[in-house]
């Protein structure tokens, strides 16, 4: 029996299948989704438990779709009054829009009515005493390496949490499914300082298994190594140099990337990668892989939250564009076919057949130039691909790390960055949907001193 969830798969199937029944009684073509979430958290700060905190819900959502039109409703309560009413208040809301020919249910033929279901719900104890001593085991560990540096280090936070979720899809074209998901995340904040200042850092690890995740000394550590490694930070000269990014600020690249590749930013003109398909829109040994089904995975998924199985598939081939993130609607407007990424990306894995080696391999490759650690604000315009970040990170000379640098700005294009990426490390990390290592680009323009 979960400690977090109040409801079973079956009454969420049962509930969803309801609404649509009486949909298709009011003469609507119907989706409904009906969901059940618990989350904890332990939060413990200078030794003490700050926040013990503990919440949860349910709710069901309807769409309908009659004559061209759509409407949307939603509650949280799962009897039969309630959605009896939420099914009325999606059918009034359709009787007041515009029409749409593309906002419709997709075909029967694209749904996934049978289809791998991969694993996304691992068992373990996920109550407050389980989440309570492992935030206590990072206190401790974190405590124990910052008394090893001697007033250095201080322990900002340690925090345990975990979810999970049930959800379930019907539609009227005989679709019925469900799906249970489990995630676990530990993280620990540490504060460094010396006679110049004090400077700030974190670690952490998320997963769908509580033992799969680092452990306490491990996480401790890193936080403790990244904070330290930022004290006595400066500007640098402005120039242009090449850029190391570090695997947790390469994702935010393959994050620019794939958004580039959705269908409603194709769709709306407001993408800087314009008609890729077919097109090298990246370095030549890039390849960048979607993977629904990988077991555990933090984006797997059987279906979307239309019906509609992913694939696995190159969304990226040797830096050639062979893929888009499609929804039904967005795939209409294009005249294509659902990829089944209604709800966003699946897991994505950024891949090169010239790999760079580990991180101490990665800074010889760099040689002279900077290191991204951090991003601290910034934009990108997503028409043009003009990018600049301000950043925090270290200065490199003939592959040793010579201090760490602070403010600086960052500033190139997305188009000229993917194409100028030298090497990805084998210093892989995982953050939500994305796995990289660290990103090495040919070269950027860096706004510092004089």
């Amino acid at each position: 029996m979960s400690e977090l969830l109040t409801r079973s798969e079956g009454e969420l199937r049962v509930a969803a299948a309801r609404a649509v029944e009486l949909a298709v009684q009011r003469g609507a073509a119907a989706r409904a989704t009906a969901s059940n979430h618990g989350f904890a958290r332990i939060v413990i700060r200078d030794g003490v438990v700050e926040t013990a905190e503990r919440s949860g819900g349910q709710s069901l959502s309807v769409t309908v779709f009659r004559e061209g039109r759509r409407g949307s409703a939603s509650t949280e309560s799962l009897d039969r009054a309630a959605i009896e009413r939420v099914v009325e208040e999606a059918m009034l809301i359709a009787g007041h829009v515009q029409p749409d020919p593309d906002a419709a249910l997709p075909p029967a033929d694209w749904l996934a009515i049978t289809g791998p279901a991969p694993e996304l719900y691992a068992e373990g104890p996920r109550g407050t005493d389980t989440l309570m001593a492992a935030a206590g085991a990072i206190d401790r560990a974190a405590v124990a390496v910052a008394d090893a540096v001697q007033g250095r280090l201080r322990v900002s936070e340690s925090v345990a949490l975990a979810s999970e979720n049930i959800w379930a899809l019907a539609t009227s074209d005989g679709f019925c499914r469900s799906a249970r998901s489990s995630q676990d995340g530990r993280w620990c904040a540490m504060l460094a300082q010396d006679g110049g200042g004090s400077t700030s850092d974190y670690c952490q690890s998320q997963g769908r298994r509580a033992d799969a995740l680092l452990p306490a000394q491990a996480i401790a550590e890193r936080a403790a190594e990244r904070a330290l490694s930022a004290l006595g930070a400066r500007t640098v000269k402005s120039g242009r140099y090449p850029v190391l990014f570090d695997a947790r600020t390469a994702h935010s690249l393959v994050g620019e990337l794939a958004g580039a590749l959705t269908g409603m930013a194709q769709h709306r003109k407001m993408s800087f990668l314009a008609n890729p398909l077919g097109r090298a829109v990246a370095a030549p040994h890039l390849d960048l892989i979607e993977d629904p089904f990988e077991p555990l995975g933090m984006a797997s998924g059987g279906f979307d939250s239309e019906g509609i199985a992913g694939s696995t598939r190159a969304i990226l081939r040797k830096g050639v564009a062979e893929g888009l993130f499609l929804s039904t609607f967005s795939a209409r407007k294009l005249g294509m076919r659902s990829t089944g990424n209604a709800d966003g990306f699946y897991n994505l894995r950024l891949v090169s057949d010239a790999p760079g080696g580990d991180w101490l391999a990665m800074l010889r490759r760099l040689g002279t130039g900077l290191v991204v650690t951090g991003l601290q604000g910034g934009s990108i315009d997503p028409t043009s691909g003009n990018w600049t970040h301000a950043v925090k990170g270290l200065w490199v000379e003939e592959g040793m790390v010579v201090h760490a640098v602070n403010d600086v700005t960052l500033a190139g294009s997305m188009p000229a960055m993917l194409t100028g990426i030298q090497a990805v490390g084998s210093d892989i990390e995982r953050q939500g949907a994305i796995s990289t290592g660290s990103i090495l680009i040919d070269e950027m323009q860096v706004g510092g001193g004089a």
